[in-house]
């Protein structure tokens, strides 16, 4: 076993023969414990959503470049309109959504006591914005508030990997794939990143 396998690595090893080969495939993958800016985290995926990671990636370098940032900030979308957000190259929803989260935010009482929430509230929560699914939750909570314990049946790229490495087969239900993925507990998400990359490689 490579020295540089983070802990959650080695235990995926150990519990999953299958995946214990795409982690050795892969190498050490980093995952970030600082949590991320969640105006920041939201933009990045609604990006995403329903498109592929190199298209959303340059969606993104084309954005942050139009404001000359590194990160999204509320302040470069506040003054521009729907129509405005869209011509940045988004769709309509997703110019839509972007706005909501800039009203669901300042209406916040305190974001902090928002972050700090029970996952479940903080989930029932972003499910009231415009736009925001299950699968935008996930994301989020891997990827702002660095869970590390989260699986997504929503993420077709999950479940291609899955089926492909025949964890499950091809007319597996949300339950076989949540089941399997138990085994992964308390590191879920570990294995969603062996896995995404796999598919992207």
């Amino acid at each position: 076993m490579r020295p540089n396998y983070s802990k959650e690595e080695k235990f995926l090893i150990q519990k999953d023969r299958i995946l214990s080969k795409v982690i050795r495939d892969n190498g050490h993958i980093k995952f970030s414990n600082k949590k991320a800016d969640p105006f920041d985290a939201l933009v990045e995926i609604i990006i995403s959503q329903f498109i592929s990671t190199q298209a959303a990636k340059s969606i993104k370098t084309k954005i942050l470049n139009k404001f000359n940032a590194k990160n999204f900030k509320i302040e470069d979308f506040k003054n521009l309109n729907v129509e405005q957000t869209k011509s940045l190259g988004l769709s309509l929803n997703k110019a839509k959504s972007i706005k909501a989260v800039i009203s669901w935010i300042e209406a916040l009482p305190s974001l902090e006591a928002f972050l700090n929430l029970d996952q479940g509230l903080r989930e029932k929560e972003l499910l009231k914005i415009f736009g925001i699914g299950p699968w935008s939750v996930d994301m989020f909570e891997m990827f702002c508030i660095r869970n590390k314990d989260i699986f997504s049946y929503g993420d077709a790229a999950l479940r291609q990997a899955m089926a492909q490495l025949k964890m499950v087969n091809n007319s597996a239900s949300k339950v076989e794939y949540e089941e399997y993925a138990t085994k992964w507990s308390p590191y879920k998400t570990h294995a969603c990143l062996h896995l995404w990359q796999m598919i992207e490689s």
